[in-house]
């Protein structure tokens, strides 16, 4: 059966008063003094030049006297790469152009390649050089970029600067072929941490304080004790690529002994990116705290494992805005520990999009939360969105809009295998009667919520799906039509010589 409820709309009409406004007279007269400063040229015609007075006359230079024209100076210019890329016409395999990251200062070049996707022993680059330089070999020659090559510029006076480009390959990485690591904190701007086994049992994996532009790209961090697999303060333009971060040591089901043990936790950073990374066995995934304007794509996560106030796969807390795009967690709920999914708490504009959420054993928790919205500390306003996010194994709610959170829209959610009874692990049942949609706790009439296209199916309490209506301005959903869940995200971070 549809169902599909819709707030009445009321429109005032404001009436438009057009006011005649009279044309201002155009054109002024300004007084000669305004006009001219000059009295001997005050009143001077236009096209009549005053006489030259004789101080003003130059001598006659001889033929013969040579002019002392200083010489122009001939600047030497470095030879240089301004533009490194893999073009997706010149290239099989590639959808998209692959631009090379420029590093003027080393004169190293940075490209991502994934070689199940491209044949990285015979790739083609377009290289774009500073004025008439050439580069050896040349730009549009195919070459093996599955380890390091160089590039030699040459300028037109001869100048030679030689370029090596880094490939970091993706998608392929595992113990096997990293070098092993201890821990590492962070010592410089635009600092790069890259192809290393990270283990660590008595400091955070990685740490970085007050430095910005760092990238981390294949690396598989393992880190236990009270620490982070990868902590960050105040590090804005962070990059976190190809990645897996497990928490080792876990009990074989339920609680980590505290609440600090997350994969990867962050504050006060700006513009963050995480892509290609798996989060498994931490007290949370990914963490963050007033980091604006993060995109997280293809995160992977197993077995969030608290205590609370943790258990979450992603936490949004006081952050403005952010994207979380092609996601799937899947909690064992024999072996989990959750609470919300994903929090977004005192927090609005975030974008959670394309994912899949499988198994949640709290009985006060729910797939996805939007809370807090108005309240002390709050950034970013109200508002946010849910789609295309299939649900599984909920227990005591599905997505929610509450506390004092409004405009926030659902649409294209999908659940089924509501929990009712008990959540495992003696964690009790739902405290909500396994609501589906929620948006209590603001004002009656004031939540402007939406459930749009949505599909509730077989729930073990077809009574309990939305509350309270009041606070949705649409409310459509179906409960009569299965669903074949999304794929999850399935990241390879293993290789038959780790076995």
């Amino acid at each position: 059966m549809a169902r599909t409820m819709r707030k009445s709309s009321y429109f005032n009409t404001t009436v438009l008063l057009v006011l005649a406004v009279l044309a201002l007279q155009l054109g002024s007269c300004s007084s000669d003094t305004d006009a001219f400063s000059d009295p001997n040229t005050a009143n001077t015609p236009p096209d009549v030049t005053p006489e030259a007075s004789p101080e003003d006359t130059p001598e006659d230079t001889p033929e013969d006297t040579p002019e002392d024209t200083p010489e122009t100076p001939v600047v030497s210019i470095d030879p240089e790469i301004t533009e490194f890329r893999f073009s997706s016409a010149d290239n099989e395999g590639l959808v998209t152009d692959i631009m090379g990251t420029l590093d003027k200062d080393n004169k190293t070049i940075h490209v991502e390649l994934n070689p199940y996707s491209v044949a990285i022993q015979e790739l083609t680059p377009t290289i774009t050089l500073s004025s008439e330089a050439t580069v050896s070999p040349e730009s549009n020659t195919v070459q093996d970029f599955s380890s390091e090559i160089t590039y030699t510029v040459t300028a037109e006076n001869g100048t030679i600067v030689t370029y090596t480009i880094v490939p970091s390959l993706s998608g392929n990485i595992c113990k096997s072929n990293l070098q092993e690591s201890g821990p590492i904190i962070v010592s410089a701007n635009n600092q790069r941490i890259e192809n290393l086994y990270i283990k660590t049992s008595n400091q955070h994996g990685i740490e970085i304080n007050n430095f910005s532009g760092v990238v981390i790209t294949n690396c598989i961090i393992e880190y236990t004790g009270a620490y982070t697999g990868i902590k960050f303060a105040n590090a804005d333009n962070l990059t976190i690529d190809n990645c897996s971060i497990t928490y080792t040591n876990a009990p074989s089901s339920g609680p980590l002994p505290d609440a600090t043990r997350n994969c990867i936790e962050g504050i006060q950073s700006q513009n963050l990116v995480i892509t290609n990374v798996k989060v498994t066995d931490g007290s949370t995934g990914i963490s963050l705290n007033q980091c604006d304007d993060s995109i997280l794509t293809y995160i992977e996560g197993h077995n969030m494992r608290g205590p609370y106030p943790r258990g979450q796969f992603v936490q949004y807390d006081k952050c403005i805005g952010g994207l979380l795009e092609n996601f799937s967690v899947i909690n064992d709920r024999d072996i989990a520990w959750t609470e919300d999914n994903i929090s977004i708490y005192k927090s609005a504009g975030q974008q959670i999009k394309k994912g899949l959420i499988v198994g949640n054993n709290s009985p006060t928790g729910v797939g996805v939360l939007f809370e807090d919205q108005n309240t002390e500390g709050a950034r970013g306003g109200f508002g946010g969105l849910v789609e295309d996010v299939d649900f599984l194994e909920m227990g005591n709610g599905v997505v929610s809009s509450v506390e004092g959170s409004k405009n926030v829209t659902f649409t294209r959610i999908r659940a089924k295998q509501i929990i009712c009874g008990d959540l495992g692990q003696n964690r009790g049942v739902p405290t909500s009667n396994s609501l589906i949609f929620a948006a209590f706790g603001t004002a009656e009439g004031t939540g402007a919520n939406k459930i749009i296209d949505c599909i509730v199916y077989n729930s073990c309490n077809p009574t309990n799906i939305v509350w309270p209506e009041h606070n949705f301005d649409l409310i459509d959903y179906r409960d009569d039509i299965d669903f074949e869940p999304r794929e999850p995200i399935a990241l390879q971070f293993t290789c038959s010589s780790d076995d």
